[in-house]
């Protein structure tokens, strides 16, 4: 009786296991249509990923990439991948891409060969004029119909797909904008389009914008023939031709793909990490209003990298600054661009010396001393990064200063850094009182008490400046 009450409640919780199973959606990307060719005589799958934000701007247009060898098992989920991750980190603009899926490859992405070998390996060989006919008039219409489109064409294509598109470039031109032209399989018809490519991009006279070729280590025709097309093109437009012998015929569109992408569009600014430096935490709007919901919080001293900013300033509680898109690890937004750092927060109470060895990466550094008499002697010590952050201290006898100078901080980030710091040292802030202190420099200077009693030693001096984008931050101390 037990042994059958185990076998009921395992076959129980198999079945509630399945349902769970069952109950999973599939998930899906981009978009599949079937396009009747009267062209071809036949049905043809595309695959379309559209921007993100297609279905919200209702009357922009798209450039179109098109994507050879384009079937759900070929290359498009891999390329349209790349292509959703560029435009979502804002590296490439908004486009639409379409992926044609092959009925018959070898038929479609080659022209007739003089070889009786290539006959024989590939018997329905030769049908690249009709199918380049169907691209560049049925698909082009279909295509521009159907979404909103510009006239800027791209044609990306690896392999035999490859060969279609130099075949493409050299003996149809005028349709591409810019031709991807990975790994083509020049050695096709005995190298016929290699050993004619002199002849043909001299004849050339409707030329694309951009033209980027590569190859791995691969069939040797590959690699010279690709190179040569971009060393015959490269006076007349723009033609580059990347090696990548770290890639092989399997493994090299990925990497292609990514070089071509970042090349042509306007390069990703690598930004060092930012910091939230909003005392009670740094909120993240989802549009660039105050009126706009609040979708997360940082913490105050998280870390953030900045995507984009708005051209236009706008003034927030008395400070000047400008809406900022982050991404952080609670989520991308919009935040206010006065309460971000470029360097590390003051968190507590701690030397200046401290928090530059803890925050800045000083690897630069000078000292100079003089010992001529006791109670004239000095060292300097001045250290320095890159980013023009810098650390300057300077001991006399028995008292010394230091001074603290971070750069790259716009006028409003200097002051809600100055009033966090001074928070840190619970100074008061009622002491930042702007007066002009010498020639031109404007900024304040005080003298404050570390300990409630009359001894001269106990109060410390600090001026602070804001020079030319950086902050200066100097103080009196004790050694």
């Amino acid at each position: 009786m037990a042994h059958r009450m185990r076998s009921f409640l395992s076959l129980l919780l198999l079945t509630i296991l399945c349902t769970c199973v069952r109950a999973q959606k599939d998930v899906t990307f981009g978009q599949q249509y079937t396009l009747p060719s009267t062209m071809l005589a036949e049905d043809r799958v595309l695959n379309v990923l559209l921007p993100r934000e297609y279905a919200d701007s209702t009357a922009k247009e798209y450039p179109v990439i098109y994507l050879l060898d384009g079937a759900a098992s070929e290359d498009f989920f891999h390329v349209a991948g790349l292509v959703r991750y560029y435009q979502d980190h804002h590296m490439m603009p908004p486009t639409i891409l379409v992926g044609i899926a092959n009925t018959d490859r070898k038929r479609d992405m080659t022209y007739p060969s003089s070889d009786p070998r290539d006959r024989a390996d590939f018997p329905t060989t030769g049908g690249s004029a009709r199918f380049i006919e169907f691209l560049q008039k049925e698909l082009t219409n279909w295509t521009e119909t159907t979404f909103r489109t510009t006239e800027h064409r791209t044609l990306v294509g690896q392999s035999l797909a490859g060969l279609l598109a130099t075949e493409v470039l050299l003996k149809y031109p005028g349709h591409y904008d810019d031709y991807i032209i990975i790994s083509p399989s020049l050695w096709w018809d005995r190298e016929g389009l290699y050993q004619r490519m002199d002849s043909l991009t001299s004849a050339l006279t409707d030329l694309p914008q951009r033209v980027f070729l590569s190859a791995g280590t691969e069939y040797p025709v590959m690699v010279n023939g690709s190179q040569k097309l971009a060393r015959l093109l490269e006076d007349r437009t723009d033609a580059t031709f990347l090696h990548l012998p770290a890639e092989d015929h399997n493994t090299i569109l990925h990497e292609a793909l990514n070089r071509a992408f970042d090349q042509w569009y306007d390069p990703t600014v690598i930004r060092p990490y930012h910091f939230a430096n909003a005392w009670n935490g740094l909120n993240i709007r989802s549009a660039p209003s105050l009126d706009s919901a609040v979708v997360g919080k940082l913490d105050y001293g998280a870390s953030l990298g900045i995507i984009r900013q708005q051209e236009e300033e706008t003034v927030i509680d008395g400070l000047s600054g400008k809406w900022t898109f982050i991404g952080s690890d609670i989520g991308r937004g919009w935040v206010f661009d006065a309460y971000v750092s470029p360097v590390g927060v003051f968190t507590q109470r701690a030397a200046l010396a401290d928090y530059a060895k803890g925050n800045l990466f000083l690897d630069d550094s000078l000292n100079y001393s003089n010992h001529e008499e006791e109670d004239h002697a000095y060292r300097l010590n001045i250290r320095k990064d890159d980013h023009g952050n810098q650390l300057v201290k300077f001991n006399q006898w028995e008292t010394c200063w230091a001074d603290l100078r971070l750069a790259g901080l716009n006028e409003s980030q200097a002051q809600v850094t100055t009033e966090n710091w001074l928070r840190c040292e619970k100074i008061d802030v009622g002491l930042l009182s702007p007066r002009k202190i010498h020639s031109d420099v404007v900024g304040t200077e005080f003298f404050y008490r570390e300990k409630e009693t009359n001894n001269l030693a106990d109060w410390s001096y600090v001026r602070i400046t804001f020079v030319q984008g950086v902050l200066s931050i100097k103080q009196s101390c004790l050694e």
